[in-house]
């Protein structure tokens, strides 16, 4: 018996569990392959999906399918193209999808990317339709299928399908399998029917989507958003419950379950030592005086996030409340995405040349060419990749963390930033148009279209007595501690039914 078997086999016998394994199906992969200097080595990918999935499969055991994306994910696989992971401690395995140059540019860089997310994110001006990003799209999701059939034709399992890159994997799936069972998670919002009609292909992503036992949602808003887009698009039946479609002689199920991160682990990485020393060499890195207030930005460099309009906000801040010059500097953390989209490299240029103004405009050097020369930036901006542990320590420093997304399926920085505020003490200013402002109630909720709103947030964080900071942040930790991501984990799984309904498993 495999290492990556046995730990979902053993509740089974002593549960009765339907099924014998889950099996995970993403674009990214958990884990890539590189040479370095000649050298192999792996590496855990980034982001919150990842986050999310790898510790629950590390628990579970089963096999997740993704495409092998590593320059080296060739070299480690064997003939079934299956890697055992994580590399130094495997407990499940990873079947890698190989995918063809024309399918990565047209179906992931084009269709994905280029049209689907901007139009999920409701940045309509930004959607580049081509036809032949749709075949490519078809031709992507018609990889995966094979892969997935082939892996069920070995061993049964149920497959859980994640985001909007393989929207119609459920469809291809139940066009060969009709009584396998599917799930599919989607990660990203879901639009109105206002905003979705204007994807040429809005029916065949809605009926492969309800070819899906049990679709699921961030929030209840995405739900009914996709509910109207059934009704309008289909003409489907929604029972009264407002929870199941059905169509075509098919019922299909739909959950909202708010994904969410590893309190725990936050909390004591926070709480670590190398995370306090870190705290140190940061404020020496960015900040020159002791009493200057900490705020912090966290973000992929991506347009949804809404980082111009929240350096417009920080802009409008200084304009409005001078006397926080030289009082207050905001830190922005900017992780490098999809820099092969012309888009995205257009975006980043113009987010730097932004903090470049703004810090020439309120920017100050004090005793300049003596030995107490100083200087005070309003943004110290970081672009690049940090670890875990300097992350952290950001995290523990900030006196306010901003996420400013002008729409976003959940941010999970917001959780981050709250379960490593160990002190209490600092304020989250989230955007209501983010789905983590459903759930951290007593964060500063803020319209990133509203730049002088910000900056009045901002100034209120700041402002705020002690103890109103400390209960806000108390309550937000204690909701996140029980709505981990564990529980998340096993109340899908639960709704998918290879959990029981009351308690899930005792694995460790």
């Amino acid at each position: 018996m495999s290492a990556s078997s046995a730990p979902f086999e053993a509740p089974q016998q002593e549960h009765d569990l339907p099924l014998s394994r889950l099996i995970i199906v993403s674009n990214r992969e958990p884990y890539e392959h590189r040479l370095v200097k000649n050298h192999l080595i792996w590496e855990r990918t980034s982001g919150g999906l990842i986050s999310a999935l790898d510790p629950m499969m590390r628990r579970l055991g089963g096999t997740w399918i993704a495409w092998g994306s590593g320059k080296a994910d060739r070299d480690v696989v064997d003939e079934d193209m299956v890697v055992e992971v994580p590399p130094d401690a495997p407990t499940y395995r990873l079947r890698r999808v190989w995918l063809e140059n024309g399918e990565v540019k047209g179906g992931y860089q084009g269709y994905a990317n280029q049209v689907l997310w901007p139009l999920c994110h409701l940045t309509l001006d930004r959607v580049a339709y081509r036809k032949v990003f749709w075949h490519a799209y078809q031709a992507m999701n018609a990889r995966f299928a094979d892969v997935v059939l082939g892996e069920l034709a070995e061993k049964p399992g149920f497959v859980w399908i994640h985001d909007f890159h393989l929207a119609l994997l459920p469809g291809l799936i139940k066009a060969s399998l009709p009584t396998q069972p599917v799930a599919i998670f989607w990660h990203t919002p879901w639009p109105g029917p206002d905003a979705f009609r204007i994807l040429p292909e809005r029916r065949q992503l809605l009926e492969s989507l309800l070819a899906a036992d049990l679709v699921m949602f961030q929030t209840q808003s995405f739900l009914h958003c996709f509910l109207e887009c059934a009704k309008e698009f289909l003409g489907t039946e929604v029972l009264p419950d407002n929870h199941h479609i059905e169509y075509k002689g098919r019922r299909t199920t739909l959950v909202v379950r708010p994904i969410s991160i590893g309190y725990q682990a936050w909390a004591e990485r926070a709480q670590s030592p190398q995370v306090t020393r870190a705290m140190d060499v940061l404020r020496n890195l960015h900040i020159f005086q002791p009493t200057v207030r900490i705020g912090l930005g966290v973000d992929r460099l991506d347009y949804t996030k809404g980082l111009l309009k929240r350096l417009w906000a920080i802009d409008a801040f200084f304009h409005q409340y001078p006397q926080y010059r030289g009082q207050f500097t905001f830190i922005q953390i900017a992780v490098p995405t999809r820099g092969d989209v012309e888009a995205y490299r257009s975006y980043r240029e113009l987010i730097r040349e932004t903090v470049n103004e703004i810090n020439l405009r309120y920017g100050t050097i004090s005793h300049s060419g003596s030995s107490q020369a100083s200087r005070w930036r309003p943004i110290e901006f970081r672009e690049g990749r940090i670890g875990m542990d300097t992350l952290a320590a950001y995290y523990r420093m900030a006196d306010l963390a901003l996420v400013s997304s002008v729409y976003d399926g959940m941010n999970l920085v917001a959780k981050e930033y709250v379960a490593s505020q160990v002190e209490e003490k600092g304020v989250l200013l989230v955007s209501h148009l983010a789905g983590a402002a459903d759930e951290m109630t007593d964060a500063l909720v803020i319209n990133p279209y509203d730049p002088e709103g910000v900056a009045d947030s901002i100034r209120q964080a700041l402002e705020m007595p002690f103890t109103e900071r400390r209960d806000r942040m108390r309550r937000m930790r204690a909701y996140l501690e029980t709505h981990d991501i564990r529980a998340w984990a096993d109340d899908c799984l639960r709704d998918a039914g290879i959990f029981p309904p009351q308690d899930s498993p005792a694995l460790e």
